[in-house]
C-alpha cells in the first residue's frame, strides 16, 4: 500500500490540503473534532507530505474558517469551528450514506443577485450540498431542506442575502432529461469521477483486505474516502426518479462501502497508536457509515 499511497498523493489533483480535510472529517472529527499538530503530521507523512506542507496547508484552513488553532506551551493542536462541524456533519451524510432517500417531489431553490460571482463561497457550498445552476444565478436541488439551506447561507452571511424557497415542479420529464437541469447538474462529470473510482479500486473486491496492517488499512480508508467525496462534489444527488437506471454512483458507493468497512478496525487501531485516543467502534457516527453496502449484509447474514 505505501507504493500505492505514493503514486496517488502525487497525482495532480491531489494537494495536502485536500488530503487533510479528509482526515479531518473522515478520523478527527468522530473523534471529539480536536487533534495535535504533530499527529496530524504522523497521519499525513505516509502520503508523502512533509510537515512544512502540512503546516502550510493548516494554516490555510484556519483561514478558511475549518478549524481554530491553539497553542498548549510547545505544541500546538487544531479544533474543528462550529462552521467546520456542520460542514463535515453534512459530509457523513453524503459521503457514508449507501441509499439515495425517498424524495417527496420537492425542489430547494436559491435566487442570487444579478452580480454574484459564480465561483463565491456559497456557491461552492451549494454545489457541495447537491445544488445545480437552474438559470443564471438561480441555483435548485431536488429536495425540500429550505431551513438547512437558509442556515448555511446565514453561516457564510452572504451579501446581499439570497431568498431561499422550495418549489414543485408539475412536469420532471422536461426538466431532468435534456432540460436545463439535466445540463447544468454536472452528471456527466458525477458520472466520470464514479467510473474512475470504480476502475481505481476494483482491485479491492478480490484482495485480503483483513490482512493489511494498521497503517496500509488507514492508507486505502482514507484514499477511498478522499476519491469518494471528490466524486460527490460532482454529483447532484438527484433522487432515484431523476436517475439512469443501473447508476454507476451505486456501484461506486457500494465498492468503497465494502473495502472501507473490511479495513475499518485496523486502520481505527493505527490511529489510536499515534494519537493516544481511544476509539469506540460502537459510537452511532461511526457504526452508521456504508451501512447497507453488499459486504456489511452479507457480513450481518452470516
Amino acid at each position: 500500500m505505501g507504493d500505492r499511497a505514493r503514486a496517488w498523493s502525487e497525482r495532480t489533483d491531489i494537494s495536502a490540503r485536500s488530503v487533510l480535510v479528509t482526515i479531518l472529517g473522515d478520523t478527527v472529527a468522530p473523534l471529539g473534532g480536536t487533534v495535535w499538530l504533530t499527529d496530524l503530521i504522523a497521519l499525513a507523512a505516509p502520503f508523502g507530505f512533509n510537515d512544512r506542507l502540512v503546516r502550510t496547508s493548516m494554516f490555510r484552513l484556519v483561514g478558511e474558517r475549518w478549524v481554530v488553532n491553539e497553542r498548549v506551551g510547545r505544541r500546538s493542536r487544531y479544533s474543528l469551528t462550529p462552521f467546520g462541524r456542520e460542514e463535515f456533519a453534512e459530509a457523513d451524510a453524503r459521503i457514508y450514506r449507501s441509499h439515495t432517500p425517498a424524495w417527496d417531489g420537492l425542489w430547494t431553490l436559491v435566487f442570487l443577485d444579478a452580480g454574484a460571482d459564480p465561483d463565491s463561497e456559497l456557491v461552492r457550498h451549494l454545489r457541495w450540498r447537491g445544488f445545480a445552476e437552474l438559470t443564471r444565478n438561480v441555483y435548485a436541488a431536488p429536495n425540500g431542506d429550505v431551513a438547512g439551506t437558509g442556515q448555511l447561507v446565514d453561516r457564510l452571511r452572504h451579501d446581499p442575502r439570497p431568498l431561499v424557497a422550495a418549489a414543485r415542479f408539475d412536469e420532471l420529464g422536461p426538466l431532468a432529461n435534456g432540460g436545463p437541469f439535466r445540463e447544468t447538474s454536472g452528471l456527466a462529470a458525477a458520472e466520470a469521477s464514479y467510473r474512475d473510482l470504480v476502475d481505481r479500486y476494483r482491485w479491492t473486491t478480490s484482495a485480503a483486505l483483513d490482512r493489511l496492517s494498521g497503517k496500509d488499512a488507514f492508507l486505502l480508508r482514507t484514499m477511498l474516502v478522499h476519491d469518494l467525496r471528490r466524486a460527490r462534489l460532482r454529483d447532484p444527488d438527484l433522487p432515484s426518479d431523476l436517475l439512469p437506471t443501473q447508476w454507476i454512483g451505486d456501484e461506486a458507493r457500494d465498492l468503497a462501502g465494502s473495502a472501507y468497512r473490511a479495513v475499518t478496525g485496523a486502520s481505527w487501531r493505527f490511529v489510536e497508536s499515534v494519537t493516544g485516543l481511544t476509539v469506540d467502534p460502537t459510537d452511532p457516527q461511526l457504526a452508521r457509515r456504508f451501512v447497507g453496502t453488499a459486504r456489511a449484509v452479507a457480513a450481518s447474514a452470516s
